[in-house]
């Protein structure tokens, strides 16, 4: 149950990263287009551009932690129990750092526009908590998953 319900999580967020990167590199060509063919300038493909690029950043790195992809530092043995409790309760800590800061940034950004679009720049930096969010349940999923073959097989023995 757990397993699907953040499959299907993974799932939404590696398609809204695709369609992302697809605008990105559309809009990107757009603009490329624009300037040097027909000599207009078209200022909102920039931001849009950006904002592209920074959800993609952020919902990539929240499939990363799921899968095991973030940075990890091999000074002790990964394979031991507390080693990894440790590092996955540090990625959880500092998920929900995002979360909470990230919010609180997204709210007080609220009155905040970009100036050549108009866009909120709520709707910018959103993709901190939401990765924030993400990371702490796929790693609280690790952890519960961790935990429960852990037990099984002290079962077993």
């Amino acid at each position: 149950m757990l397993a699907r319900t953040m499959d299907l999580i993974e799932r939404g967020q590696l398609r809204l990263c695709q369609v992302l990167v697809i605008i990105l590199i559309s809009v990107v060509f757009l603009q490329v287009l624009a300037r040097f063919v027909f000599h207009w300038e078209v200022l909102w493909t920039l931001e849009v551009a950006i904002f592209c690029f920074v959800w993609t950043i952020m919902l990539g790195s929240a499939i990363a932690v799921r899968r095991g992809l973030h940075y990890t530092i091999d000074v002790f043995p990964r394979q031991h129990f507390f080693i990894k409790l440790m590092g996955y309760l540090g990625i959880l800590i500092l998920a929900l750092i995002f979360a909470w800061y990230g919010t609180i940034f997204a709210i007080a950004e609220w009155k905040r526009f970009s100036q050549p679009s108009m866009i909120r720049i709520t709707f910018f930096v959103s993709s901190i908590p939401i990765m924030g969010m993400s990371s702490a349940l796929f790693i609280l999923e690790k952890i519960i998953q961790e935990f429960f073959s852990r037990s099984k097989k002290a079962y077993k023995e």
